[in-house]
């Protein structure tokens, strides 16, 4: 009996801990991405100061993410969106053509990490 209490509990706290990870994944990517399409639409309107702010501050929630996401999601995951990230605000400052492209790209990528590790039926079975 003990050991099929202990089985329960461990399924339990693996269902919770995969719960846990797919809500703040989910709740990190989308605020991301809400600030790499407000940074876009900023540059877009050619207000770059603003962009290089809120670029700044999205490379800073990026960072914070990171450090927990490496826990729960494979690295190669995150190594293109490492790269997008480092490159963002220095075009930013550049005033670079090639922002919108990357925060285009940078942007689907997040919704590519948020939606592939989001336990769902067809990706289970």
């Amino acid at each position: 009996m003990t050991r099929l209490k202990i089985s329960i509990f461990i399924i339990l706290l693996l269902t919770g801990t995969s719960i846990f990870q797919g809500w703040w994944i989910d709740k990190n990517c989308n605020s991301l991405m809400e600030l790499s399409g407000y940074a876009e639409e900023l540059f877009q309107n050619g207000n770059t100061e603003k962009a290089a702010e809120i670029t700044e501050k999205l490379n800073q929630k990026w960072e914070h993410f990171r450090k927990g996401a490496s826990v729960f999601v494979r690295n190669n995951k995150l190594t293109e969106l490492d790269r997008l990230f480092a490159r963002i605000h220095h075009l930013t400052e550049k005033e670079s053509e090639e922002l919108p492209a990357e925060l285009n790209e940078l942007y689907h990528l997040l919704d590519l990490l948020k939606n592939g590790e989001i336990p769902r039926v067809t990706s289970v079975f």
